[in-house]
């Protein structure tokens, strides 16, 4: 077991020495961060200001004066609800909270406790998550332990249209994720086929598990680290970070298992294309069905790449809990487990 896993590192060293060069891999590692510098300039988010907080206080909370502390957000205080929801409706704040009486006691004691959010509808992706990380780290330490709140959100504004720089991030998510996951070891093994070097490795001790098994994990690894440089471009990490890079890891390693299993079933480069392509509307219609908030939540969940996007998407964007995502996160993991054993039975034939 030990000399396995030495030379499955050594030959994944290997992959990444000789496969650097690959116009495959240069394409997986360059065009997401292209993409996603590309639509945070279009949408005017990279070089935008600070968040904009509204916090109307029916009580004595001390959150207001928390949050005003941050120098990294615009605050501003409202004696009542309905200002603050008219300058978030107009697009003057991203974010208003409406905090009611007693607020800080049901915090406090465990109790569950109510809050009101208006979300300007334009608001910038990196505004959104910052936010709402800032708000759920403030709550929990003024608390002093994990508490329950119940929070409202009403979406305001022009017809509270959804930026396009969140409608297009759950694509720009999935291209990282599936396209090198699945893209490299898939051409990687195919190119060995053409080749004749997949066999003749075989006559070492190298056995061809441990050969696919490094394409795989080479795959796995780029589709992680890119995700993660994604993420970190656009401050989407949500606020819980542990939890989105496990989500990473199991939305790559089922793009790898993909990808292997195409690689074994595809002779030669051009029908790997082919079957790629004709692969596409399948692997990204969970994404694009996010380009049209209109259309029913029930759609996306047909196609299997939605429980790699989708869980993602809730806890970056909408904020849900680990406890929200928790089915999606057990169909993920019984799909990774399906691909690994299809693709591990594929390499036995």
């Amino acid at each position: 077991m030990t000399a396995s896993i030495r030379r499955i590192s050594i030959l994944i060293a290997k992959e990444f020495a000789h496969g650097h060069r690959s116009f495959i891999v240069i394409f997986a590692v360059v065009i997401p961060v292209v993409l996603s510098l590309m639509i945070s300039l279009l949408a005017g988010s990279l070089f935008s200001g600070k968040p904009r907080l509204g916090i109307a206080d029916a009580g004595s909370s001390a959150l207001p004066g928390r949050l005003a502390s941050l120098d990294y957000l615009v605050t501003r205080t409202y004696d009542d609800a309905p200002a603050l929801r008219r300058d978030v409706e107009r697009g003057a704040l991203d974010l208003g909270i409406v905090l009611v009486p007693g607020f800080d006691a049901a915090l406090r004691s465990g109790d569950t406790a109510e809050m009101r959010l208006y979300l300007w509808g334009e608001s910038l992706l990196k505004h959104r998550t910052l936010l709402q990380i800032t708000l759920s780290r403030e709550v929990i330490a003024l608390a002093g332990h994990a508490s329950p709140v119940t929070t409202v959100v009403t979406l305001l504004g022009d017809g509270a249209g959804v930026p396009w720089d969140v409608r297009l991030f759950p694509l720009v998510m999935s291209m990282t994720i599936i396209l090198g996951g699945t893209m490299i070891p898939a051409t990687s093994i195919v190119d060995e086929k053409q080749k004749r070097t997949l066999t003749a490795l075989t006559v070492t001790p190298v056995s061809l598990g441990e050969v696919i098994a490094a394409k795989g994990i080479t795959g796995a690894l780029i589709s992680v680290v890119m995700g993660l440089a994604i993420l970190a471009l656009n401050r989407a990490f949500g606020p819980y970070p542990l939890m989105m890079v496990g989500l990473l890891v199991l939305g790559s390693a089922f793009s790898a298992a993909l990808g292997v299993i195409l690689g074994l079933l595809t002779h030669d480069i051009t029908t790997l294309f082919a079957t790629l392509k004709g692969l596409g509307l399948l692997l990204y219609a969970p994404a694009i069905t996010y380009l049209f908030p209109q259309l029913p939540s029930w759609v996306s969940r047909i196609f299997p790449t939605y429980y790699i996007i989708g869980p993602i998407i809730d806890l970056s964007l909408q904020g849900a809990t680990p406890a929200d995502i928790a089915p999606d996160l057990a169909i993920l993991a019984v799909l990774v487990l399906a691909a690994i054993a299809a693709a591990a039975r594929l390499t036995k034939t």
